[in-house]
Parts: structure tokens; sequence; C-alpha cells
């Protein structure tokens, strides 16, 4: 651990999207107590300048051009291992922060925090956009004051403003794996977080980008990648018995995807991986408890 120089320590992977992210890093003000890290995930040279790589000439920009090409979570790895900043923000670098943000965590940060669970906004109109899902546990928590349905049922970075002693007391890092790297270290700093605050504020702009990795088509490798992932997240909830919150690796729509697009072989491998690796009635209650939520929830809309 380095440090504590800043108050902030704001840390941006990135790969291929160099106008993007000069958006990014405009929406964060050049404070001398903020310190902003963008870490370049060996982008290709025909769609990224490196003479003239956005913040490269900024003196509140740190950039460090990584080679070895292993995704956001080794990324953000190389990013914590630079932070000076007494808080952790981490964002993408085809989003943005909205006006006024920090101006927000200054009001709402004090030394009793160990995080800060902020709202997010959106550039997309669709139901399914990814801010969509956020604002949702938001909405309920606001309802029914749960606030595992924020702390743990919400697994990316961005609407967090953590306490970085927290993270490095405990050892935490990114999982360095091709989808959800970001799941368990979420999931486990909200687990050792004992005081915590909640606010509404939407502070974070998601930007549904086509061609990012959350919107690419859904191969069979894409689906296990997602399955192992979901057997760490699932296990944990589990032991909390936060049913709920789960996400389904089985389900009736999952076989029929794979039996449809790429056979029974290919079922079995993904069924027999669950068993060995994990448990298939663990999985299976766990997809009865979404579907219980699920249900939950439209009989409320209803």
């Amino acid at each position: 651990m380095t440090s504590i120089r800043k108050k902030y320590s704001v840390i941006i992977p990135h790969k291929n999207t160099p106008e993007l992210l000069r958006r990014c890093l405009s929406s964060i003000p050049k404070r001398g107590d903020i310190q902003i890290i963008v870490i370049d995930d060996n982008s290709d040279l025909d769609k990224v300048d490196f003479y003239h790589f956005p913040g490269m000439d900024d003196e509140c920009v740190e950039v460090y051009l990584t080679k070895e090409g292993k995704g956001a979570g080794y990324a953000r790895n190389v990013g914590l291992k630079h932070a000076e900043g007494k808080w952790l923000l981490f964002a993408d670098a085809d989003d943005y922060y909205v006006d006024g943000a920090f101006d927000v965590l200054d009001k709402e940060l004090n030394e009793d925090l160990d995080v800060l669970y902020f709202n997010v906004t959106s550039n997309s109109t669709r139901k399914e956009a990814r801010a969509s899902c956020i604002a949702g546990k938001y909405e309920d928590y606001f309802k029914t004051k749960d606030d595992t349905l924020v702390k743990f049922g919400i697994w990316s970075p961005w609407n967090k403003c953590i306490f970085s002693k927290l993270v490095f007391d405990y050892g935490l890092v990114f999982d360095e794996v091709p989808v959800g790297n970001d799941a368990m270290f979420n999931l486990k700093m909200s687990g050792y977080a004992r005081k915590y605050k909640i606010i509404s504020e939407r502070l974070y702009c998601l930007t549904d980008t086509e061609g990012s990795i959350t919107f690419r088509r859904q191969t069979y490798d894409r689906m296990f990648n997602y399955m192992k992932v979901g057997i760490s997240i699932n296990q944990f909830l589990y032991e909390r018995k936060l049913y709920n919150l789960s996400i389904p690796i089985i389900s009736p729509y999952i076989i029929r995807k794979i039996i449809h697009d790429y056979g029974l072989k290919k079922l079995c491998n993904y069924i027999l991986y669950i068993h060995r690796k994990w448990s298939l009635i663990k999985a299976i209650r766990m997809y009865a408890g979404y579907l219980e939520a699920k249900k939950k929830i439209w009989f409320y809309l209803l």
C-alpha cells in the first residue's frame, strides 16, 4: 500500500476507447487532492494514438501502459498498487461522473464511513440498460429499508466510494478473469464494511456502448465463464441466506439455450462443472430464491 497523500484515487481501466476516456477524464475535477489513475490494457495501435494518449500531458492524471492484456481486473489491480487516496473510486473509461458528483462526495463522506453507496444514471432509456437494474435496487431499498439489496445486490464498483484502508487491510483485489472480475471484490468489501451510508443521488453515468464486453454476443464460452463467476457469487450469498439476490446459473432458459445453440454434450459439460465444483442442488435452490423474489416484485407491481 502506498502512503495516503490524496483525498481520492479514481482508478480507470481502458482499452481501445480513447475519445470516451477523454470524456470520462473531463468529468473529474482537476484538483490537487484527486489522483486520477488510467491503466491501458494493451490497446490496439490502430485504435489508439499513444503519442497523444488522453491524460498523458495532464499533471493530475497518471497513465500506466500495460502489455499483458489480462483485462480490467488486472488493470484495476495495477491501479490499486499506485493509489494514494484516502477514498477509492472506480470508473470505466466509457462512463463518466455527473456534474457536481465530487461536491456531493465531499459533503457526504466522513471519518466514520467504510463505504458510501450512491446511485447511477444512464445515457440510455432502454429498460434493459445496466443503470435500470441498479436504480431498481435503490428504489426497492428506499421502500423496504433492506440494505442488502444495495450492499450485496450490486456487484459492480462504479456506485461506491470506498475507504482505502478497508481494501488494503483485507488485501482485496480484483479477480483476473474474462468476465465478472469485480463481483467478488465488491461482495467481500461490503461484507467487511461495518460503517456505511446509502444515498439516492445519481453521481455516475453508465453508458451502453455497442461492442463493449457487456454487449458482446453470448457464446458458450462466455456463458461458461459467467457460470464460474456465478458460482462464487452464489456461494457468498448462500452462506448469508440471501437467496433472493442470487444469479441464475441453471434455469429452464439456460438449459434450452445451450441445447438449442450448442448441443446436449455442451449442456452435460456445463451441468457437470456445477456439480463437481459446487453443488447442483444449491444452484437449483438459489434459482428458486431468485424466482421467489421475482414473484414478489410482480405481485407488488400488480
